[in-house]
């Protein structure tokens, strides 16, 4: 397992599936920063820029079209990958609207979410030596 993995954004306001998601990527050895609305998000954002994020379409107040709006209008030069969570049957045309590099219907396997997380963070991970 590499030392100094990508640095994971999760959004999502159910507090089980950002446990599951957190204990899931931390097994693993991401660095994992959680929020459950647009807020904090934004605010861990400010704090530390992650190498990836798994976002919620579906929030209260604020959704994660939003959020995703409000993140690149604030550092509209950092290309942050992004996996859309959502049960929307229109979660692919606002993935598509939004530019986004996967998505994942819920409920989802963690398998399937761990399997999209390694192949949009490989490019951040440091070449092996040798």
């Amino acid at each position: 397992m590499v030392s100094s993995k990508a640095t994971i954004l999760i959004l999502d306001d159910d507090p089980s599936v950002r446990h599951l998601v957190q204990v899931m990527l931390q097994k693993e050895g991401y660095q994992v920063v959680a929020a459950g609305d647009v807020r904090s998000a934004l605010a861990q954002c400010g704090v530390q820029l992650p190498d990836l994020m798994v976002v919620d379409l579906m929030l209260p107040i604020e959704d994660g079209e939003m959020f995703l709006r409000e993140f690149r209008r604030r550092w509209r030069h950092v290309e942050v990958p992004v996996i859309l969570l959502s049960a929307s049957t229109a979660r692919n045309e606002i993935a598509r609207n939004l530019k986004v590099e996967a998505t994942l219907a819920k409920p989802f396997f963690a398998e399937d979410l761990l399997d999209l997380v390694v192949a949009h963070t490989r490019a951040k991970e440091p070449a092996a030596a040798g």
